[in-house]
C-alpha cells in the first residue's frame, strides 16, 4: 500500500492528504510518462533555434528594402489592437480561430476550459454547462455574448455554447471581472464574447470548405461540414452538421444537429452588412444524478436566431455599428413519470454603438445603447414578459505611461426598474515589459426568467425557479502586475476581491429539486498566478493557478463550488514532420455542493489528465489532419456536480479535411 503524503499550503483544511485530493505517486508516474509521451519525440532545438536560415535573412534584406504600402497599414493597426488589449486595465485573455484550429478544439466549452482562471463544468445531459472565472463562488454568472448579443442562460445559470459550430468562431475573449460596462448588464463574474467570423473581400470568386469527422466512447459519433464563399465584396459561409451520443449512464442518449449562415457585403461607401442566422435542434434524455435518479425523463429543445450588424464611420475619428436581433426558444419536457411541460420563449431586441477617437489617439470615447424584450410561456408558471434598455458609456484617457478609463452604464427594466453599473480602471507601464493594472467595478444582476420561473436546460425533475428572487448587488476589484518575455511568454500575478449583496445560489429542497435562493451578503478574494512560457521552438508550456477564500455571511459557511485552489497545466508540442501534440493537467482541492456545507455532499479534491495527438495529412492533393483525444486519462473517479459523476476514460479520433 502506498502511504498517504501530508501537504502543507495555505488555505487547504489542515490534514489534507494526497488521497484526499486524488493525487498519488502513482498518478505523478503516469503524468511524468504523458509528459515523456511529448517530449520523448523532440530532440535538443536550442542550436536550431539560434542558427539563421541565410536564405531567410535574405528575404529580409530585399524586404526591407521594397517600399511599404498596404501590408505596412495592416501591420500597424493590428500592433494597435493588440497593444490596447495589453496595455488596457482590464484583465482579458483571449483565443483566434488559428489556434483553435492548431489545438483541434471540438466545442466552444474545450477552448474556454483551457484558457487561464476559465472552468466549465457540464451538464450531464450535455445541454449547458457552468461557467466560472477566477474559481467561481461568489460572483455572480458569467455573462456569454456573441457577436455583441447576450446568450439565454439555463439550469444553474448555465449557457449552451454547443449551439455554436466551431467552424464559424472567429475570437474568443474572457474579460475578467470586473468586466467594462459596455460588454452589458450581467457581467458581474466576467464576461466572454465570441466574435463570429467574416469573409474576405476577392477580386475573383473564390471558395473552400472543410469536413470534420469523429468518433468515439460510449456511441459518440460526430459529422460537422462548413463551406465559404467570396465574390466581389460579398462573403457567405455554410455551416451544419449532427452529433450522436449513446452515453455511459442509463438515458443518458443525444441527438443533435445544427445548421447556420453568415454573410456579409462591404458597399462602395465602405459600410459593412452582416445577416446571420442559427438554428439547433437536440433531443436528449436527462438520467438525473445519483440521488434522483430519472430514467425516463426527456428533453427536445430547440431554438434559432436571426442577426442583422451594420457597421461603418464617419470621418477619420468616428465610427459607427448598428444591430438588430431575434430568437426562439422551445423545449418540450418530459418528466420520469411522463408528465409534460412547454416552454416558449421569444425575444427581440436591438441597440447601436459609436466609438470615437482624437487625432492624436489619446482620448477615446463609446457609447452605445441596447434595447431588448423577451417573452416566455411555460406550462407550470405560466406567462411572463420582461422589456429592458441599457445605456453605457466610456471614456478612455491615455497620458504615458498611463491609461485611464471610466465608465458608467444604466439598466432599466419593467419587472425590476432602475439597475446602475460603473468602473474605473488604471494601468501603469512601469517600464516596456512590465504592467501595473488596477480596476474597480460595481454592477447590478437581475435574475434570469430561467431563475425565476423555469431553465430552459433542466429538468423539471431536478430544478425549478423562484420568483421571490431578489437583484444581485456585486462590487469587485482586482491589482495585479504583467511582466512580458520574448516571444509571446508573460508571467502575470493578479489579487482580487468580490463582495456580493443578495447573491443567487442553488439550494436542494426536501424534494430534491434545486431551487434558487438568495444570499444576503457573500465574499470571496483571492490570488490568481499565470506563467506562459515558450521553452523552445514548438515546445511551450501554461500554468495557472487560482487560490481563493470565500464566505457565507448569513451562516459563516463557504460558499458552494468554490474551491480553494484551482491548477491548470498544458505542455504543447510541435514535432519536425508537422505531428502536433498537447497534454494537460486540471486539479482542484475540495468544494461543498450546498449553502450548509454538508461533508455527505462535498466533492473531494481530485485531479484529471488530457492528451492530444494531432497528425497532418494529404488525402488526394488535399490537406488535412488525423486526431486522437484522450479524456480523464488516469480514469479518475470524480464528479464535477454533486452526483453527476464523470464518464471515466473515454476517447474521440477524427478525421479533419479541407477542400
Amino acid at each position: 500500500m502506498i502511504p498517504s503524503q501530508t501537504i502543507h499550503i495555505p488555505g487547504f483544511r489542515p490534514g489534507l492528504t494526497l488521497w484526499q485530493i486524488r493525487i498519488c505517486p502513482v498518478d505523478i508516474v503516469t503524468l511524468l510518462l504523458t509528459v515523456l509521451f511529448i517530449l520523448g519525440p523532440i530532440t535538443v532545438r536550442a542550436d536550431h533555434s539560434q542558427t539563421k536560415n541565410p536564405k531567410a535573412s535574405t528575404t529580409k534584406a530585399n524586404t526591407a528594402m521594397t517600399p511599404a504600402v498596404t501590408l505596412e497599414a495592416v501591420t500597424v493597426v493590428s500592433r494597435k489592437i493588440d497593444d490596447y488589449i495589453h496595455k488596457n486595465p482590464n484583465q482579458v485573455v483571449s483565443m483566434d480561430a488559428k489556434e483553435m484550429a492548431q489545438r483541434n478544439f471540438l466545442e466552444a466549452y474545450d477552448v474556454l476550459s483551457s484558457m487561464p482562471g476559465v472552468d466549465v463544468r457540464r451538464g450531464s445531459s450535455g445541454m449547458g454547462a457552468r461557467i466560472s472565472i477566477r474559481g467561481g463562488g461568489g460572483s455572480g454568472s458569467v455573462l456569454v455574448l456573441v457577436d455583441g448579443r447576450p446568450m439565454n442562460t439555463g439550469q444553474f445559470s448555465g449557457v449552451d455554447l454547443g449551439s455554436i459550430p466551431m467552424d464559424i468562431i472567429k475570437k474568443i475573449t474572457v474579460f475578467k471581472p470586473p468586466a467594462p460596462v459596455w460588454l452589458g448588464p450581467g457581467s458581474s463574474a466576467g464576461a466572454i464574447y465570441i466574435e463570429t467570423k467574416q469573409g474576405k473581400a476577392a477580386k475573383t470568386a473564390t471558395s473552400s470548405g472543410r469536413l470534420r469527422t469523429g468518433a468515439g466512447s460510449f456511441g459518440r459519433f460526430d459529422l460537422n461540414g462548413s463551406w465559404k464563399t467570396s465574390w466581389e465584396k460579398s462573403n457567405l459561409l455554410l455551416a451544419a452538421g449532427y452529433g450522436h451520443r449513446d452515453g455511459k449512464r442509463e438515458n443518458s442518449q443525444r441527438d443533435k444537429g445544427h445548421f447556420s449562415f453568415n454573410w456579409d457585403k462591404e458597399t462602395q461607401s465602405l459600410v459593412n452588412v452582416q445577416v446571420n442566422g442559427k438554428y439547433y435542434l437536440s433531443n436528449h434524455g436527462i438520467s438525473g444524478p445519483t440521488y434522483n435518479p430519472t430514467p425516463h425523463a426527456h428533453q427536445r429543445y430547440e431554438k434559432g436566431g436571426l442577426d442583422m450588424k451594420i457597421k461603418g464611420f464617419m470621418g477619420d475619428t468616428l465610427d459607427y455599428e448598428l444591430k438588430a436581433f431575434g430568437d426562439f426558444t422551445d423545449l418540450e419536457d418530459t418528466s420520469n413519470t411522463g408528465e409534460k411541460a412547454n416552454l416558449d420563449s421569444f425575444s427581440t431586441g436591438g441597440g447601436g454603438e459609436i466609438f470615437w477617437n482624437n487625432e492624436a489617439g489619446d482620448k477615446e470615447l463609446r457609447m452605445g445603447t441596447l434595447i431588448k424584450t423577451e417573452q416566455v410561456d411555460q406550462t407550470l408558471t405560466g406567462e411572463h414578459d420582461r422589456t429592458q434598455v441599457s445605456l453605457h458609456a466610456m471614456h478612455t484617457m491615455k497620458f504615458n505611461p498611463f491609461i485611464l478609463t471610466m465608465g458608467a452604464r444604466g439598466d432599466y427594466s419593467n419587472d425590476f426598474d432602475f439597475s446602475p453599473a460603473g468602473n474605473l480602471g488604471l494601468s501603469y507601464e512601469i517600464m516596456p515589459d512590465l504592467l501595473m493594472k488596477t480596476s474597480l467595478g460595481y454592477t447590478t444582476n437581475l435574475p434570469s426568467f430561467g431563475q425565476l420561473y423555469q431553465p430552459s436546460h433542466g429538468s423539471i425533475d431536478q430544478v425549478r425557479g423562484n420568483p421571490d428572487l431578489k437583484e444581485e448587488k456585486i462590487t469587485s476589484w482586482t491589482l495585479g502586475i504583467q511582466k512580458n518575455f520574448k516571444k509571446k511568454s508573460y508571467m502575470e500575478l493578479v489579487a482580487f476581491r468580490t463582495d456580493s449583496r443578495d447573491l443567487i445560489k442553488y439550494q436542494r429542497g426536501a424534494d430534491l429539486i434545486s431551487r434558487p435562493e438568495n444570499v444576503d451578503k457573500a465574499w470571496k478574494q483571492g490570488v490568481e498566478v499565470t506563467f506562459k512560457y515558450k521553452l523552445g521552438k514548438g515546445l511551450s508550456l501554461d500554468l495557472n493557478h487560482v487560490w481563493q477564500d470565500t464566505e457565507n455571511e448569513d451562516n459563516g459557511k463557504e460558499l458552494s463550488y468554490a474551491p480553494d485552489h484551482s491548477f491548470k497545466a498544458t505542455l504543447k508540442s510541435k514535432l519536425k514532420r508537422g505531428t502536433r501534440l498537447e497534454s494537460s493537467l486540471r486539479a482542484y482541492s475540495c468544494q461543498f455542493t450546498d449553502t450548509d456545507n454538508t461533508e455527505a455532499e462535498a466533492i473531494h479534491g481530485y485531479a484529471t489528465v488530457d492528451a492530444k495527438v494531432i497528425e497532418p495529412i494529404h488525402i488526394c492533393k488535399r490537406s488535412g489532419e488525423v486526431y486522437l483525444h484522450l479524456m480523464n486519462l488516469l480514469d479518475r473517479d470524480y464528479s464535477s456536480h454533486y452526483g453527476y459523476p464523470d464518464d471515466g476514460f473515454r476517447f474521440v479520433c477524427g478525421l479533419n479535411l479541407n477542400f
